[in-house]
């Protein structure tokens, strides 16, 4: 999972008909990563499945297509294993990127 360090923007974050609804969604990123967290250490694992794929799906639908991959990626591996150290740090990378997102227009243009 390769994950730029930068802020994350949403494709569609220079369109003014979705801006509030980018807001909303980028807001309530701490509370969903905060979620994981505690559902990591809870080793609930079905409700980090749910979760993550829940989310893959919503940053692909608000055009955060770099998290799609290393969402579906990280539902795989906690499909496969028991939540291990691997599935921890993905899970982490993940997260980290999670944090990264912003509603704002990339005004440098990458």
């Amino acid at each position: 999972m390769e994950l730029s360090t930068g802020l994350i923007y949403s494709s569609y974050a220079d369109d003014p008909d979705f801006k509030e609804l980018l807001d909303e969604f980028v807001e309530r990123i701490p509370e969903r990563v905060g979620s994981m967290r505690a559902m990591f250490l809870e080793q609930d694992s079905t409700g980090l499945i749910t979760i993550v794929h829940q989310l893959r799906g919503a940053c692909g639908s608000y055009g955060f297509h770099q998290l799609t991959q290393p969402a579906e990626e990280l539902e795989s591996l906690l499909q496969a294993n028991a939540l291990n150290d691997d599935v921890e740090n993905r899970l982490e990378l993940f997260l980290a990127a999670c944090s990264r997102l912003t509603s704002s227009i990339n005004i440098d243009g990458d």
